[in-house]
């Protein structure tokens, strides 16, 4: 493991990258609910917003709140956003990287709850059953503060099936996991069930 994540701070190289801005393309979207989500402008640049509840019901234990981009199959990326928590109350709030999704019931997320535990602050496997954590090193938590925009990174290796997020410090993963499950999908933006927003979105990796 700390030979991949040394790679992961490393960069990864990919052979025919390609690189992606997908917020500047609302058409590019999908949201089970499309009610709950909203487009704005700040300082010109396009802003997604989980503005309320999503009524979207999962078949099995997942996020019910994710926007996944339609028109990318990806294999192996590097993904980096800001995001900023809009809802702040006495549970433990999140927004989660969603990726590798094949069916609504088929995909990797990571979950970054403001404290871990099982379920929060993890990365997950959903696969044809309820979300299972597959997360191998995590911290205590992910530091959310109110009105900040916090700056995202997810790394996801499909050939070695390595995964690594990172919160603010680009050069420490606060989740990894490794995992072969799953090596292509469409890659999503969302919370398991609370609000946020989300800009500045880059996509670098291979298509499948």
């Amino acid at each position: 493991m700390k030979i991949l994540i040394s790679l992961f701070l490393a960069g990864l190289t990919f052979a025919r990258a390609e690189t992606l801005k997908p917020l500047n393309d609302a058409a590019a979207w999908s949201f089970g609910d499309p009610a709950a989500w909203s487009w704005t402008q700040e300082n010109g640049a396009p802003v997604l917003t989980l503005a309320k509840p999503s009524a979207f019901k999962p078949k099995v234990r997942s996020p019910f709140n994710l926007g996944w981009l339609k028109t990318a199959d990806w294999a192996s990326f590097t993904l980096t956003v800001e995001a900023r928590l809009t809802k702040f109350d006495q549970g433990n709030n999140d927004l989660c990287l969603a990726f590798a999704r094949q069916d609504d019931t088929r995909f990797y997320y990571a979950h970054l709850g403001e404290k871990a535990d099982e379920v929060h602050h993890q990365i997950h496997l959903v696969d044809h059953a309820d979300r299972r954590k597959i997360t191998a090193t995590q911290t205590t938590g992910t530091p959310w503060k109110p009105g900040a925009w916090h700056k995202l990174k997810l790394v996801h290796d499909t050939a070695t099936g390595a995964i690594a997020v990172f919160f603010d410090d680009m050069t420490k993963p606060v989740l990894t996991a490794q995992d072969k499950t799953l090596d292509h999908g469409w890659i999503g933006l969302g919370s398991f069930d609370d609000l946020g927003q989300f800009r500045n979105l880059v996509i670098e990796g291979t298509k499948k």
